[in-house]
C-alpha cells in the first residue's frame, strides 16, 4: 500500500513538473515572439535614411580585421547588455575597400576624410590594401583628407597616402620602427622548480625558446632580423614614395631626430611640418574649415557621410547573383584549432565541413581560400588540408590568397593549392613543428607532495606531478620529427620541390612574401582580387560572381542570435552604463583574454605548428 502511495505521489508530481515546465515554456516563446514582433514593427516604421552628398568620414576607431568574429549568442548577450565602448570594434579590411571603391564613382561622395586616431595597432599588409584603394580613389580627383591631433606609427601610413595631412598644432607623428621583444622564463621556471619538456624540428623554430632560455638565440635573432627589416624597409619605401619626401624623412637617425628637432625648437609637431611628414598645422576648427571647401556646409560642421551608412547603403559584397557560376571564398583566420573553438579562431572539422560543402555545389566552380593564420595544432591543419585534397580531387581549382600571414600551420593548409598568391608584406613559411610539456614535479616535491602509485604498463600514471619518462621523451620527439617530415613532404608534392629542397627553406624560417616567391614557396604576389581572377580562370569562366561561404546558422541560433541583438538595444542605458555592467563585462573580458592563449594549443597530440612571432 504504501508502495502505492508512493507511485502515486511520484506520477503526481512528476506530472506537475512536467506541466509546469511546459508552461513556462510557453509563456517564455510568447514573451521572446512580442519582443521580436515589437522590435521589427519599430524597425519597419523606421524609414532608412538617405544618403545626402557630402564627404565620406573614414572612422577607422577599432581594429582591422580580415574577418570579424561571430560570438556564440550567449557571449553576444553578455557584451550587448553590459560592454561599454572599452571593446574595439571589428573592421573588416574588405568593407573599407569596398566603401572606398564605390565612394570613387559615387557622385554624392565630393571626397574622404580619413579619421585614424583610435585605430589599433594592425599588420602594415592590411594597411597596405587599404592605401592601394585610397590611391585608386585619387585617380577621380576627388580630394583625400587625413585628420588627427596624433598619428601613431601604423595610422600614418594610411595618412601618407591622403592629398593633405593636417595635424594639431600640440599634436605629433611617431614613427619608431619595428622591434620584436620577448619575456624568457628559464631562470623563473627554475626558482618555482618547474620542469619544460620542449621538443622541436627546425634550427629557427623560436617558439619554445622563452621557456629554455633567457635570451633570443643567434639563429631566432638572424631569421627575425631578416624579416623583420625588410617588412620596415617597405613600410618607410611606400610611406616616403606616398608622401614624395626622403627615406631619412621617415626613417631619420637618432643624430637627424635630435638635430632637427632642435632646430623645431623641441616642438614636435613643428618638426613634423618640417620635415615634410604633414602638410599643415590646424586646430579643430581649421581641420572643419578645409574639408567645408569640398564637401560643403553642414550648420556648424561639414556634409558628411558615417562610413558605417555608407556602407548599409550599398549593396552586400558577395550577393549571389541567380544562374550565374560562381567562385567560392572561404576565409581562415586566427590560430587553428581542434576541438571547441573561441570566435577568432579556426576550427578544423568546422572549416573542413565548409570546404565539402563548396565542393558538392554544382554552383561552386572554383574556391579561393583566403588564410590570415600563425597556424596552431597539426591535427587541425591536417583535416583542413584533406578537405582541401578532396576539393582538388573533384576537378574544381583551388586558389590560396595570403593575407598578413600564412605561416606554419597557415602554410600547412595552403601548400596543395595549384597557385598561391601572397602580398609583399604577408609573412609566411616558418615550416616547422614542436611540442611542449610542463612539469611541476619538483615544485611539489619542495611543499611535501609526493605521487606514487602502480600502473600495468609503462604508459601509465603520465601527469604533470611527475617525471616525464624517458621512454616517453623519445617517443614524443619521434612524433614531431615524423610530424616535420611529413610537413616537408607535402610541401615538396604541392610546390614541386624536392623535401630536400624544402628542408633548405624550412627549418621554422619566417619569409615575406617577395622572399617567399623567389624561394619558390608562392607563385605571384598579388591581392585577393587578383587570386580570384585566377581561380576563374582556371575554372575557364569568362563571367562569375564571388560568393563568401559562411557557416550556416541553425534556425534556433538565428532566433537567438536576433533576439539578443534586438534585447540589447531596448535595454536601459542605465544597466548598460551601471558600475556593476562595467565591472562584470571588465570580468569577462579579463577572463576570456586570459583563456585565449589555450585557444591555440588543443592539439590531441601535443604536436603544433605554430608562429606566434608572426602575430606581433
Amino acid at each position: 500500500m504504501r508502495f502505492l502511495f508512493r507511485s502515486i505521489k511520484w506520477f503526481f508530481h512528476s506530472l506537475w513538473r512536467a506541466l509546469n515546465f511546459t508552461r513556462l515554456l510557453i509563456l517564455n516563446l510568447i514573451f521572446i515572439a512580442i519582443v521580436l514582433l515589437i522590435v521589427i514593427g519599430l524597425r519597419e516604421e523606421a524609414p532608412e535614411e538617405a544618403i545626402d552628398e557630402g564627404a565620406l568620414v573614414l572612422d577607422l576607431s577599432g581594429k582591422l580585421v580580415e574577418q570579424p568574429t561571430t560570438p556564440n549568442p550567449a557571449d553576444q548577450l553578455i557584451e550587448n547588455w553590459l560592454s561599454d565602448s572599452d571593446k574595439p570594434r571589428e573592421i573588416a579590411v574588405g568593407d573599407v575597400v569596398y566603401v572606398i571603391q564605390e565612394a570613387k564613382k559615387d557622385p554624392r561622395v565630393k571626397g574622404i576624410v580619413l579619421k585614424t586616431v583610435n585605430l589599433e595597432t594592425t599588420s602594415i599588409g592590411k594597411l597596405l590594401t587599404i592605401t592601394q584603394a585610397l590611391d585608386e580613389f585619387k585617380q577621380s580627383k576627388k580630394p583625400v583628407v587625413a585628420v588627427g591631433n596624433f598619428y601613431q606609427q601604423h595610422q600614418y601610413l594610411l595618412a601618407a597616402h591622403a592629398d593633405t595631412i593636417l595635424l594639431n598644432p600640440a599634436g605629433a607623428v611617431t614613427i619608431q620602427g619595428l622591434g620584436l621583444y620577448n619575456l624568457y622564463f628559464k631562470s623563473a621556471l627554475e626558482k618555482f622548480n618547474l620542469t619544460p619538456h620542449v621538443f622541436r624540428v627546425g634550427t629557427y623554430k623560436s617558439f619554445v625558446e622563452p621557456y629554455i632560455r633567457d635570451d633570443m638565440s643567434a639563429e631566432a635573432r638572424e631569421a627575425n632580423q631578416r624579416w623583420l627589416g625588410a617588412v620596415w624597409q617597405e613600410y618607410v619605401t611606400n610611406a616616403s614614395k606616398a608622401r614624395h619626401i626622403p627615406a631619412d624623412a621617415i626613417a631619420p637617425t637618432k643624430e637627424q631626430v635630435l638635430e632637427r628637432l632642435t632646430k623645431a625648437e623641441g616642438n614636435a609637431a613643428q618638426y613634423a611640418l618640417e620635415q615634410g611628414l604633414v602638410d599643415q598645422l590646424a586646430t579643430y576648427d581649421e581641420m572643419t574649415d578645409t574639408i567645408r571647401d569640398f564637401a560643403g556646409s553642414d550648420e556648424h560642421d561639414f556634409r558628411s557621410i558615417a562610413m558605417s551608412d555608407y556602407l548599409q547603403s550599398l549593396p552586400p559584397r558577395y550577393q549571389p547573383v541567380a544562374n550565374k557560376p560562381q567562385v567560392g571564398l572561404l576565409v581562415a583566420a586566427g590560430a587553428i584549432v581542434d576541438g571547441m573553438s573561441q570566435p577568432g579562431t579556426i576550427n578544423g572539422e568546422a572549416l573542413a565541413k565548409q570546404i565539402r560543402t563548396a565542393m558538392y555545389d554544382s554552383k561552386i566552380k572554383a574556391l579561393v581560400l583566403r588564410i590570415d593564420s600563425p597556424g596552431g595544432s597539426a591535427f587541425a591543419a591536417e583535416q583542413i588540408r584533406t578537405a582541401l585534397l578532396a576539393f582538388k580531387a573533384s576537378g574544381k581549382p583551388l586558389v590560396v590568397s595570403m593575407g598578413s600571414m600564412a605561416a606554419s600551420g597557415g602554410y600547412w593548409i595552403a601548400a596543395d593549392a595549384d597557385k598561391i598568391y601572397a602580398e609583399p608584406v604577408t609573412i609566411t613559411g616558418s615550416i616547422g613543428v614542436f611540442g611542449m610539456f610542463l612539469t611541476a614535479e619538483k615544485a611539489l616535491n619542495s611543499l611535501g607532495v609526493h605521487t606514487d602509485g602502480l600502473g600495468t604498463t609503462d604508459f601509465t600514471g603520465i601527469s604533470p606531478t611527475q617525471p616525464l619518462p624517458d621512454h616517453i621523451k623519445q617517443i614524443v620527439q619521434l612524433n614531431v620529427e615524423n610530424t616535420y617530415q611529413r610537413f616537408l613532404d607535402l610541401v615538396a608534392e604541392g610546390r614541386g620541390m624536392t623535401p630536400e629542397q624544402v628542408d633548405k627553406v624550412a627549418q621554422g624560417r619566417v619569409w615575406i612574401g617577395t622572399d617567399a616567391k623567389k624561394l619558390g614557396l608562392v607563385d605571384e604576389l598579388g591581392s585577393l582580387s587578383d587570386a580570384s581572377a585566377e581561380a576563374g580562370r582556371l575554372a575557364k569562366l569568362t563571367d562569375y560572381q564571388l560568393t563568401l561561404i559562411e557557416p550556416e546558422l541553425s534556425a534556433k541560433d538565428k532566433l537567438l542570435r536576433e533576439f539578443f541583438n534586438q534585447s540589447a538595444e531596448i535595454l536601459p542605458s542605465s544597466v548598460t552604463h551601471s558600475a556593476l555592467g562595467k565591472l562584470a563585462i571588465q570580468w569577462w573580458s579579463a577572463g576570456n583574454q586570459a583563456l585565449q592563449p589555450l585557444n591555440a594549443l588543443q592539439d590531441p597530440q601535443g604536436i603544433y605548428s605554430y608562429c606566434p612571432v608572426c602575430q606581433q
